[in-house]
């Protein structure tokens, strides 16, 4: 799998990193899947040890090339990261890599080498699209971020961690943008009625539907 294939060339590059160097002349030589291919290209781009930007002082970020309006990332990243009471300690590296359709993440978090990796798109985005896209983003990074500070195994499929993850994001939303939590709460105060209502009479829907199929 392609989460693998990356874990095993990032332990490699930690451990031996002459090795490493071999590995990868050795691999662009040969026949690769694309997205074996994509993968090895950005942890090729280990080898250049030029990261596109510094957070926190130490921790390198990394953007594929693929990646749209990587200015943009920059700015919101170095923003995200000094939001009151995250924790970035210990943190080696941030790759965003491009988000493509046979991606089931949208950020992921490795233990093993205490990286964190975020999807960004290809194309810039526009208008209502490029807000919600942003507010995602700065929820999977606090949510990535979580994990981390948790300690949690890499691959995000323990539904205990990921609420702990879950938790702390939302937390660190609170915290990043006061005005916008504090809006969302007066707006689901007001329309909790009414979901209220709408959640009663689809779960009597679905038990009629129920009662008739039978």
């Amino acid at each position: 799998m392609p989460k693998y294939f990356g874990i095993l060339l990032a332990l490699l590059s930690e451990v031996d990193s002459d090795a490493f160097r071999q590995e990868i002349t050795r691999l662009r030589k040969g026949k690769l899947h694309p997205v074996h291919r994509r993968t090895l290209n950005l942890m090729a781009k280990r080898l250049d040890d030029t990261p596109s930007t510094l957070l926190a002082g130490n921790i390198p970020v990394f953007i594929a090339d693929e990646v749209a309006d990587p200015l943009r990332i920059i700015r919101n990243l170095q923003r995200w990261s000094k939001t009151n009471g995250l924790s970035l300690e210990d943190v080696t590296r941030i790759d965003v890599i491009a988000a493509r359709p046979e991606l089931d993440y949208l950020g992921k978090y490795n233990l093993f080498f205490s990286g964190i990796v975020l999807t960004a798109p290809t194309t810039p985005p526009e208008g209502l699209t490029k807000w919600f896209e942003t507010l995602r983003n700065e929820f999977t990074f606090y949510h990535e971020v979580g994990h981390h500070v948790h300690k949690h195994s890499e691959g995000g499929q323990i539904e205990e961690q990921e609420q702990e993850a879950n938790d702390y994001a939302r937390a660190m939303i609170r915290k990043a943008r006061p005005i916008l939590t504090g809006i969302g709460r007066c707006v689901g105060w007001f329309l909790k009625p009414l979901l209220d209502r709408l959640i009663k009479w689809l779960k009597t829907k679905v038990r009629q539907d129920h009662i008739k199929s039978n």
